[in-house]
């Protein structure tokens, strides 16, 4: 095209310049035409080529938008595919700990299981429930595998509340009353167990704390020859205690004295000897105060009267019948009655006060054991609490049974303590005023005594 107009342009000069180019536009005429046949062919190239070209570019653009079209699905179907993966990951996620809950509470159920049934059937049952406590732990395991080993001890479960329904009998051993272990039956009622010893031992079968096996109770020989029919025959009759096994542990905390005694410790002779002592002492002083003959008015009005008639042997007689220390005080008193009242005071004041010593001897023994015997509880309590925090360095505080002796020694050492104290201090006081009446007594009779004789002097 850009020839063509070249040569236009070229022609159009040379005729515009006037010169004669006739050959020269001749052979221009020429290129001319042959420039427009070359334009014409080009033409007619060109509109051959522009379908095929149309087409093929048509074709192209038809694959690209396909292509396009397809990596738009393809981009689609990765982002699903993405979204998808997520949920998934999130489902398997989910599922794993949906698969540890139910493992941790397999394994809940199962340690539950362990400790729920009878200490006799776990010989039946402790090798499903020893396998699932170490698969439970064993991270060498897959989920699958721990989860299988879990199912059979909840099969064992299952199987056993089969077992149950209606009574279960089945052989095992168990420690007898006599401290063997033997073998023989368990009988399983409801929330009983019963064991049948195949020599001798049947009784009650208990769990004990520290006992590896069931312990058997010994209930008399009549239950027990129902229990050993029942296991035989599995027919007959057996003892239903409707405590549950409380009346038993009752039963079990009962102690004699001398048993509770015992409890107490070493702090206890010493309680005990010093109570026995002054409750002897309280008995001997009961009876010896209350053994004093108390001066009656009508006595001292005889003597009066014989003095006052000048009869001092009949009143020195009388005097001397009266027993005891007022007997003593009014003798003495007669004997002086020719003596001023000054000297017959001192000397009643001197019987008295000879008489009172005599009247309280013993009494502060009573008093030191009602001061004592408290602080010697207290010192029961301290050693017995001593003890107790030994023992629980020792064993821990898991044990109640090895702490209780160290408790029991701290309790009833100041039991018996405050029980010694309250009753020494109540005869002590009771004793002290029964001697200070008996003093009163005297004192009053000899104010009577002087008062009268004064009244005989006068006159």
């Amino acid at each position: 095209m850009k020839k063509i107009i070249i040569l236009l342009f070229f022609f159009c000069s040379i005729s515009l310049s006037g010169q004669n180019l006739d050959p020269a536009e001749v052979t221009a005429a020429k290129d001319l035409d042959l420039v427009l046949q070359n334009l014409s062919d080009l033409r007619a190239k060109i509109e051959r080529e522009r379908i095929p070209l149309a087409k093929e570019l048509n074709a192209l653009e038809s694959d690209a938008l396909a292509k396009r079209q397809e990596a738009d699905r393809n981009k689609r179907v990765r982002e699903n595919r993405e979204v998808n993966l997520g949920t998934m990951e999130q489902s398997i996620k989910s599922l794993k700990d949906s698969n540890s809950y139910m493992t941790s509470q397999l394994g809940d159920y199962i340690r539950r299981f362990e400790t729920n049934i009878h200490i006799g059937e776990q010989q039946i049952y402790r090798e499903k429930i020893n396998e699932a406590a170490i698969a439970s732990e064993n991270t060498a395991l897959e989920e699958t595998q721990r989860f299988v080993v879990q199912l059979q001890a909840i099969d064992a479960a299952f199987e056993r509340l089969e077992n149950i329904v209606g009574g279960h009998i089945f052989e095992g051993n168990a420690v007898t009353p006599a401290g063997n272990y033997e073998k023989g039956k368990f009988i399983i009622v409801g929330p009983v167990s019963f064991f049948s010893s195949n020599t001798s031992g049947t009784g009650l079968a208990q769990r004990e704390i520290n006992a590896a096996n069931a312990v058997v109770k010994d209930i008399g020989e009549k239950h027990a020859a129902s229990i050993d029919a029942l296991a035989s025959s599995r027919t007959g009759f057996i003892p239903v205690d409707t405590t549950l096994g409380d009346a038993l542990k009752l039963a079990a905390t009962q102690e004699t004295i001398v048993e509770h005694i015992k409890n107490g410790g070493i702090v206890m002779y010493p309680i005990l000897g010093l109570a026995t002592f002054a409750f002897i002492v309280a008995i001997f002083k009961w009876f010896e105060i209350g053994s004093v003959t108390r001066a009656r008015p009508r006595d001292l009005g005889i003597i009066l009267d014989f003095l006052r008639a000048g009869e001092k042997e009949k009143a020195l007689g009388h005097a001397k019948s009266v027993k005891g220390p007022v007997g003593k005080m009014l003798t003495a008193a007669v004997d002086n009655s020719d003596s001023d009242n000054e000297f017959i005071e001192e000397v009643l004041y001197e019987k008295i006060i000879s008489t009172q010593p005599h009247l309280e001897r013993m009494l502060p023994l009573i008093a030191v054991t009602a001061a004592t015997a408290p602080l010697l509880g207290l010192l029961g309590t301290v050693t017995g609490m001593i003890k107790t925090f030994k023992l629980i360095t020792v064993f821990g505080t898991g044990d109640a049974g090895n702490l209780a002796s160290g408790i029991s020694e701290a309790l009833i050492t100041t039991k018996f303590g405050l029980i010694i104290a309250i009753p020494s201090l109540i005869l002590h006081a009771l004793l002290s005023r029964k001697a200070k009446g008996v003093i009163a007594s005297m004192e009053q009779t000899a104010v009577g005594f002087v008062n009268g004789l004064s009244e005989i002097k006068k006159k």
